[in-house]
This record gives structure tokens, C-alpha cells and sequence, in this order.
């Protein structure tokens, strides 16, 4: 027998010997996989791919990462899975997403298409597709927060602040003498008070003391009551080291209460809503602790983990709500803050944003909210951001982030500062007529909400600068010798961009020309009538704001027809309507004797369209018109 024939069998063997081994580490794999025990089942994955190739085993392994939050990881694994003729539509999702919260958004921007290009109905893909063309709206303005590394961490995560008395309380799985999880391969989760001393420094972080840290997960939290005594807590489905499972057999989450002995938790059980086959967390309470938002999967929602809310009836809790659509997407919404009883914010995947969870606000609005709105750069990235507390004055507070943790999957807590926004108003004045900048303006900006005023002279180049508050409505009034005086409103309110936010304002004057007639846009009546229309209300209304801007003058309002009725009728036609006009300038505080009616019938056609004269509606209608001229400037352009 020569060489190669002995060779070949060992060969073949070896070969059978590696395979059946690398099967037994995907056998294993998928034991852990199923078992939720993705940081385990990565290992097994590993050790058979490194034998043979497993397609399915490359998509869990892919899976894996993305559940153990190793991004880095998660998205080489899934690239190999794009290899695949295996790889599913969902898998595409999946990358993108990855993709997007690595910041990579125009690859992410291909696989959102390839997915849509199978399920082209899929609205919520079609939003995460539209956020990647929409960073750079968020980025605008990242002056608006300070953001740092809170000293509150230590090694592993550290999320979810709460103030709790004279200092903070989180959740942490820093201790390592504590069970393995085998979902992240660290400690379980337990919750941690820090005091904050009078320098602002925060002191060496402390298991919460009680009956709270138990053998598996605890926290987020929420406290209220008289000295935070009561507090609402997330914690596994245990009571007295008896853990329940649901029919799937998964260990969920709960809500749980806990009153304050002293100086540790006490009397720990669960709230009325909880079950064993749907997850609640994540709790929020009002200031007087009858109302709490908080976390849930249960059956009847939007998809994912929705925010629901519920009330205290007769001092028990009553049945949850959900928040509904505008809120709510088909995927996950956690981790609200019901901040001053006013405003929530919450974490989320699914409304426009940078990639994984961002944080949003929304606002009561009747029976449902406003639309949420991104909290914007740097404060969200694209990475996870959540967990979020804020300070008395909402300046100043704590967010939990994985941004500068790719590789090492910790959640950290972050300390943020929002620094005052800054606007400026940029505006030129201008001859109306002309367009040409008018020197000599005088343009005074006044603050509607405390009566200041600033005032600036224009120069040749007709421009002016003023800086404005946040969140402020203003009026910019326009005044030079011998011209109309103009007001325009300027407003800050619901602004929220500051680094090179400029207001531009274009303040238009027009020269007084006295018996110079000018025209007033859109002053109709009904056929045969003189009373005044609510549509013509609006046009004489702005003659009142003329006339309230330029105390000095007097002005004659006329009233003018076409020729189609006879000459005495409409004399006296016209008369009425300019009567009826001057009388409801008047009604509006103007001093009947600075205007006089006038009507002039037809007598003053500005047009060919006499008596007998065969002309079309349009040309009709520009004799039907109403005029004001300024009679007396008093002492105006003196």
C-alpha cells in the first residue's frame, strides 16, 4: 500500500472527527441560544464555525452580538451573513440597523432599500430609512449641550438615574461577587445610592439598603411620598428566592413597591398589573405619586415594549393605558421620565432618529400628545442613549449611554449641562417701492413677555442686529419721518437650535405722499350691500394697525363702484360702504375725527370701463375698490 492510500482514510477520518465535533458545538449553541444564554451560546458558535461552516449558526452568532450589544462584532457577523444565500429580508433589517447605530449611514441607507425592496409597506423601515438622510438636522445645534463621563461609573454598566434625597440612585452590575447573567455573561443588576456632598461631588456608590438587591436583576426606580419614602422598582419575577417563569418559560420583569424603614426598603411586593407572560419596568411617578408611566410588552400594543400609564383609583392602582400611536411605534419605547407633571420624555427606537434608542419629549395635547421631538446631538448619538434624570430647573441633569463603548457593551452615565440657547435677530430696512435700503430708521424691539425695548438707527446699509431671549415673543416697529410706520412680529417660541439660528426680518417701508391714494387688498361686499364681511374685517384691519403705528396722520377712506348700476345709486352706494367702514375702524379705539368717508360711485374709474362700455368681471372689478390717502401728517416728517 503506498502513501497517498494511507493518507486518504486518516484524512477522511480526521475530517468526520471535525465534523461531528462542530456539529456538537451548534447542538450546544442553539441549547444556549433558545436558552436566552446568548453570551454562552457565542462561544459554542464560534468553536463550530471555526471547524466548518453553519449557516444558521452565522445568523445566530450574528444574533448573539446584536442581543449582547457587542456592535462591533454584530456587524462583521452580519456582513458574513449578507453572504449567505440563506440570509432573510429580517437579516437586511438587522444589518441596517446595526449599521445605522455604528453611524454608518449610508451603508445603512443600501440595506434599509434591499429590505424595503421586499416588504416595500413596511412604514416603520421606511422612517429608519428617512432618519439616515435627516443626522444632520440633529447635529445643528451641538452647542446646546455639554456632555461628560460622570464619575458616578465603575467597571461594567452603570444606567438609569433617579435623584433620590441628597443624591442619585442607578443601577449597576458592578458586583462581581454576584451570579453571572448568562444573557450578558456579568453580574446581575442591582441598585446603587450615591450622595452628592455640598461641592457637587457624588460619594462612593452603595448597594441600596433593604429588601430590594435580591439574586437576579433590580432597577430602574422611581420614588415619591413624603421624603421619597415610597418607591416603585423593576426587578426579576421573584419573591423570597421563588422565581416564577411564564408559560414560554422566561423569568419577565415586574413592577414592585417598597416603603423606606429608617434607612433601608422594606415590605417589597408587586403591583396589581403585573403577570408572569408580559414584562412591566421602567417606572416614572408624578410628583404626588398617584400617576405613573412606565414600560410594558403586554398583548394590545403598538409592537416591542410601548410606555402605558396608569392612575391611582381610591388609592389603588388602576388598569394601564396606552399611550398610544403618536407615542408608541411598532418598536421599542422605554424608559420614560414624567418630568414635572408636564412634559415626557422617553427612549426610543422607532421615531426619527440617529440610531438605536434616542431620547424624546412630547407633551399633553387634549386626549392624546404632541408629536415627540428629538432631543438632537450630542445628548442622542447613535448609539443607545436612555435612562435619563433631570434637575428642579430642567438645565442640568444625568443620561445613561453605551457611546463610548463599542467593543466593551457597558452602559455608562453621563452628566449633561443644556447651555442657554442664543438667537439673534438679522433684519434690513427697506423702501417699499424700491426695495433699496432706507438709512435713518429708527427700530425698536420690544419684549412682549417683560415690556423691554431696544432701539438701533439704521445706517446706509438699512441693517439691524438684536439678540433675543429663547422661548419670546417680540414686535420689531420700523419708524422714519415722512413713512409709514411699520410693526412685524419676531418670535423665538418653540425654537430650539442656537449655533448660527438667525431670525432674518425684511422690515418694508413706504413713503406718506399726501392725497396719494393707495389701495386696500381685498375689501369686498355682497352685491347691494354696505356691511362689512368677516374677509373684508381683515383688510381694514390692517389699516387699524397703519393708523395705531402712526398716530399723526389723518386719512380720507373711499369707497369707489364700477359703472354697471345707475350714477345716483352708486354715489350713494358707495357712501355707505365707506361709512360703514370708517365706522368699523372706529369700533376699533381709532378717533373717528382722524378719518373721514368719502364715496366716490363711479366717478373715478381707473379704467376705459364707463357706462355702455362692454368689459369683461376683471376689469369691473378694479373699479370696485377700497382707497385710503393720508390727508394731514399732523407732525409727522416734521
Amino acid at each position: 500500500m503506498n502513501t497517498t492510500t494511507r493518507i486518504l482514510p486518516l484524512a477522511l477520518t480526521l475530517m468526520l472527527l471535525l465534523s461531528g465535533c462542530a456539529s456538537y458545538h451548534v447542538r450546544q449553541g442553539n441549547r444556549l441560544y433558545d436558552q436566552l444564554a446568548y453570551n454562552s451560546a457565542i462561544v459554542e458558535y464560534q468553536k463550530a464555525l471555526g471547524k466548518k461552516s453553519f449557516p444558521q449558526a452565522q445568523i445566530r452568532l450574528a444574533e448573539c452580538y446584536r442581543q449582547t450589544n457587542d456592535l462591533s462584532r454584530a456587524e462583521e457577523a452580519y456582513a458574513k451573513v449578507m453572504e449567505l444565500s440563506q440570509a432573510e429580508p429580517k437579516h437586511r433589517l438587522a444589518y441596517a440597523q446595526i449599521l445605522m447605530r455604528s453611524g454608518k449611514y449610508d451603508q445603512a441607507k443600501n440595506y434599509f432599500e434591499q429590505y424595503l425592496g421586499s416588504n416595500p409597506t413596511d412604514a416603520q423601515a421606511q422612517k429608519l430609512r428617512q432618519s439616515c438622510d435627516s443626522i444632520t438636522q440633529w447635529k445643528v445645534d451641538s452647542a446646546k449641550y455639554t456632555v461628560e463621563a460622570s464619575k458616578l461609573n465603575q467597571a461594567g454598566s452603570n444606567f438609569s438615574p433617579v435623584w433620590y434625597r441628597d443624591g442619585v440612585v442607578f443601577v449597576s452590575d458592578r458586583n462581581e461577587k454576584s451570579k453571572t447573567y448568562a444573557w450578558t455573561g456579568r453580574p446581575f443588576l442591582d441598585l446603587y445610592y450615591s450622595k452628592k456632598d455640598a461641592q457637587g461631588n457624588y460619594g462612593m456608590a452603595m448597594p441600596l439598603q433593604g429588601d430590594v438587591n435580591g439574586l437576579y436583576h433590580e432597577g430602574p426606580a422611581s420614588f415619591t411620598g413624603a421624603g421619597d419614602s415610597t418607591m416603585i422598582f423593576t426587578r426579576n419575577n421573584y419573591m423570597k428566592k421563588k422565581v416564577h417563569k411564564s408559560e414560554e418559560d422566561v423569568v419577565i420583569l415586574q413592577l414592585y413597591q417598597a416603603t423606606r424603614s429608617d434607612t433601608a426598603f422594606r415590605k417589597v411586593e408587586g403591583l396589581p398589573f403585573n403577570s408572569s407572560e408580559y414584562s412591566t419596568g421602567h417606572p416614572s411617578l408624578s410628583q404626588d405619586g398617584n400617576t405613573m408611566y412606565f414600560a410594558s410588552d403586554m398583548p394590545g400594543g403598538q409592537g416591542g415594549t410601548d410606555i402605558y400609564v396608569v392612575k391611582k383609583e381610591n388609592g389603588a392602582w388602576g388598569k394601564p393605558q396606552n399611550l398610544g400611536a403618536k407615542v408608541n411605534t411598532p418598536y421599542n419605547e422605554m424608559f420614560p421620565l414624567w418630568f414635572k407633571d408636564s412634559v415626557l420624555y422617553f427612549s426610543s427606537e422607532g421615531h426619527y432618529g440617529m440610531g438605536g434608542l434616542d431620547v424624546f419629549w412630547t407633551q399633553p395635547q387634549g386626549t392624546d400628545w404632541t408629536e415627540p421631538r428629538n432631543m438632537g446631538y450630542p445628548l442622542n448619538t447613535s448609539y443607545d442613549d436612555f435612562g435619563m434624570a433631570l434637575n428642579a430647573e430642567g438645565n442640568e441633569g444625568l443620561i445613561s449611554s453605551n457611546r463610548n463603548s463599542q467593543n466593551t457593551r457597558q452602559d455608562q452615565i453621563y452628566s449633561f449641562t443644556i447651555n442657554d440657547l442664543r438667537f439673534t435677530l438679522e433684519g434690513i430696512a427697506v423702501e417699499k417701492q424700491s426695495q433699496l435700503p432706507l438709512e435713518g430708521v429708527s427700530v425698536e424691539l420690544t419684549n412682549k413677555k417683560t415690556g423691554e425695548k431696544e432701539r438701533v438707527i439704521t445706517g446706509a446699509d438699512g441693517k439691524f442686529f438684536f439678540k433675543l431671549n429663547p422661548n419670546t415673543d417680540y414686535t420689531v416697529v420700523g419708524s422714519k419721518d415722512s413713512y409709514f410706520t411699520n410693526t412685524e412680529p419676531v418670535s423665538t417660541v418653540g425654537k430650539n437650535r442656537s449655533e448660527n439660528m438667525f431670525v432674518k426680518l425684511k422690515l418694508e417701508l413706504e413713503q406718506i405722499i399726501v392725497n396719494k391714494p393707495i389701495v386696500l387688498e381685498n375689501i369686498y361686499y355682497d352685491l347691494d350691500k354696505y356691511d362689512i364681511r368677516p374677509d373684508a374685517a381683515v383688510g381694514l384691519d390692517k389699516l387699524v394697525a397703519i393708523m395705531q403705528d402712526n398716530p399723526e396722520i389723518s386719512i380720507e377712506l373711499s369707497s369707489h363702484t364700477d359703472s354697471r348700476a345707475d350714477d345716483r345709486y352708486n354715489m350713494i352706494l358707495s357712501q355707505r360702504r365707506a361709512e360703514s367702514a370708517v365706522n368699523y375702524i372706529v369700533s376699533r379705539g381709532i378717533d373717528a375725527s382722524r378719518i373721514t368717508a368719502k364715496g366716490y360711485g363711479e366717478t373715478m374709474l381707473v379704467n376705459e370701463c364707463a357706462n355702455k362700455v362692454n368689459c369683461t368681471e376683471e376689469q369691473h372689478q378694479a373699479n370696485r375698490r377700497t382707497e385710503f390717502k393720508v390727508t394731514s401728517l399732523g407732525n409727522k416728517g416734521l
